[in-house]
């Protein structure tokens, strides 16, 4: 029997599906592809298709079905956040709260919901952790057998950064760093900075950063001020966020 796995990334950026039998990528797909909406977060309805058919599996044939994260976690980081900051934030959390308690507290079923759309069937629904999703994303596509890997993006539900070894078919992280210490969201503070919007403009200050002069004293005034204000970097390649 087919171990067949339908990964599914959806309802924050660039949403895709993929699929999976007995570990191989048969076949993957983004949303916008199909949808032509730049950057397209909704459920991969039409990318989640295509990659069935392309496999010629039905969602009957699924052993599972995999979502990028875990939800309740990542709830759990808005709120501890919030009330952190409180009553800053408030209209960001209104508007938050009220598409978590409508939605995404109950992404299985919403899951399950949009599934039936494209097929008959019940497959397992799991949810692992955001940043094991990326670490699995470099390791099981590599050529080795044996391997350290580094994630690092904005926030996964706690994890900003990830160091763990991969050996065969397991993954296990050994160290993490938590939000809100994170690169990736001090790169996103600065392509807002710069006037692009944040989780799309990101590649565009990455495209600007070669034409830079790094000896200039413009460059080292800026390097200062951040150091000073911003980052404190340790010694261990970890750092804290102001």
């Amino acid at each position: 029997m087919l171990n067949a796995i339908l990964g599914i990334s959806a309802y924050y950026h660039d949403s895709a599906a993929v699929i999976l039998v007995d570990g191989e990528i048969i076949a993957a797909a983004q949303e916008e592809r199909f949808t032509r909406k730049k950057h397209d977060s909704s459920f991969p309805v039409n990318a989640a298709r295509s990659v069935l058919e392309e496999s010629g599996l039905e969602i009957s044939d699924l052993e599972a079905v995999v979502f990028y994260d875990k939800p309740y976690l990542k709830f759990e980081r808005l709120m501890e956040t919030y009330h952190c900051f409180a009553p800053r934030g408030l209209r960001s959390f209104t508007a938050a709260l009220s598409v978590w308690v409508k939605e995404k507290l109950f992404m299985r079923k919403m899951l399950r919901d949009q599934l039936k759309s494209i097929g008959d069937g019940k497959p397992l629904i799991l949810f692992p952790e955001h940043h094991l999703s990326h670490a699995a994303s470099a390791f099981y596509p590599s050529p080795f057998k044996e391997a350290a890997i580094l994630t690092i993006d904005g926030v996964g539900e706690w994890a900003t950064a990830t160091i763990g070894h991969g050996t065969g078919n397991r993954i296990q992280v050994l160290r993490q760093l938590d939000f809100p210490h994170s690169v990736g969201l001090l790169y996103s503070a600065f392509t807002y900075y710069c006037g692009f919007k944040v989780n799309s403009g990101e590649y565009k200050l990455m495209g600007l950063a070669p034409y830079g002069n790094p000896a200039a004293e413009r460059t080292n005034r800026w390097k200062r001020l951040i150091l000073d204000k911003l980052v404190q970097l340790h010694d261990d390649g970890s750092l804290l966020l102001n």
